[in-house]
C-alpha cells in the first residue's frame, strides 16, 4: 500500500515513493496517475492534511515530467476532489463517508422488487453468446442463445447492467413489458420456473462498450463483474449472467450468518 506521507510528520512530505515501474507504457500516463491519486482520495488517504503533492513531486513519484504531472492535478481539480490555486499546494477536499452516512444504499443481488429500481431494456434476441454460457449448456462455443442486456437504475442512477442468457425456449417466454419492469427471477418464477441454486463469483475486469456508456464509464475503466449460474431443483442450468457494477456507486453491507451458512442484508433501525 502507498503510504503518502511516510514520515509521519502532518504537513511535511515523507521520502518520495518510486512507482513509475508500475505504469503501463500502453495506457496514456497521466490517466494512470489519475486513477491512482483518484483512488488514493476516495480511500481518505488525503483527509486533513496538507501535504497532497504537487506536479513537480508526482513527476518525482511516477518518474514522468511536469507537464505529463500537471493533467491529473487539473482533471482532478475541476471534478472537485482537489482544490488548487496560484502558488499554493494543491488539497484534497472529499471527505469519504461513514458506512452509517446513508441507509439507502442498493442489493447488488438477489434483485428485490423495489419502487427504487427501474430497468432500461438496452439489447435482447438470439444470438452468439460467450463461450462459458454455452458450456454451461453444454453447447459448443459459438452457439446462439437468447439473450438480453438490462440496466438497472437504483433511485434514477445507473447502477448495474446485466447480461442474461437463457436456452431460446426459455427466453423468448418473456414479453418486452416484463424485461423492462421487473426482476428476471420474478420473470421466472412467474412462468413456472424455480430456481432452487444460485451459484456466483466475482472478478475484476473491464465491460464492453454498451456497458461502458450505459454507467458513464471509459471503456478501459476496471469494473467489478458477477458471474451467477442459476440452477433447478434436477441441477439443470436455468440462467447465466454476467453482472457489471457501477464502481462509483456503493452497495449495501451484505452480514453472513457462520452457523447458518446464508447471507442477509441487515436493517438499522432510523433515528
Amino acid at each position: 500500500m502507498y503510504m503518502p506521507n511516510e514520515s509521519g510528520a502532518a504537513g511535511t512530505p515523507g521520502p518520495a515513493t518510486d512507482d513509475g515501474d508500475v505504469l503501463n507504457p500502453d495506457v496514456p500516463m497521466q490517466q494512470q496517475i489519475y486513477r491512482q491519486l483518484r483512488a488514493e482520495i476516495l480511500d481518505g488517504l488525503w483527509v486533513g492534511r496538507t501535504d497532497f503533492p504537487g506536479e513537480r513531486e508526482l513527476a518525482e513519484r511516477f518518474k514522468v515530467s511536469v507537464v505529463t504531472a500537471r493533467t491529473p492535478l487539473e482533471r482532478l481539480g475541476e471534478e472537485g476532489l482537489v482544490a488548487r490555486g496560484r502558488g499554493k499546494r494543491p488539497r484534497a477536499t472529499y471527505i469519504p463517508p461513514s458506512p452509517g452516512d446513508d441507509d439507502d444504499l442498493p442489493v447488488f443481488y438477489p434483485e428485490e422488487e423495489s419502487s427504487a429500481y427501474g430497468y432500461e431494456l438496452l439489447q435482447v434476441g438470439v444470438d452468439v453468446a460467450p463461450a462459458e454460457a454455452c458450456r454451461l449448456f453444454g453447447l459448443p462455443p459459438g452457439s446462439k442463445l437468447w439473450q438480453c442486456v438490462r440496466l438497472r437504475v437504483y433511485d434514477g442512477l445507473p447502477h448495474v447492467v446485466s447480461h442474461n442468457v437463457q436456452l431460446p425456449e426459455v427466453g423468448e417466454r418473456h414479453s418486452l413489458e416484463d424485461l423492462k419492469t421487473k426482476p428476471m427471477m420474478s420473470i421466472l418464477s412467474s412462468e413456472g420456473i424455480d430456481v432452487t441454486t444460485i451459484r456466483r463469483r466475482l472478478h475484476a475486469g473491464t465491460a464492453p462498450p454498451i456497458v461502458s456508456r450505459h454507467l458513464g464509464l471509459y471503456l478501459d475503466t476496471p469494473v467489478s463483474v458477477c458471474v451467477l449460474t442459476l440452477l433447478d431443483e434436477n441441477d439443470a442450468p436455468v440462467e447465466w449472467i454476467r453482472a457489471y457494477v457501477d464502481p462509483k456507486l456503493p452497495v449495501q453491507e451484505e452480514v453472513r450468518d457462520v452457523h447458518k451458512g446464508y447471507w442477509t442484508i441487515p436493517t438499522r433501525e432510523k433515528g
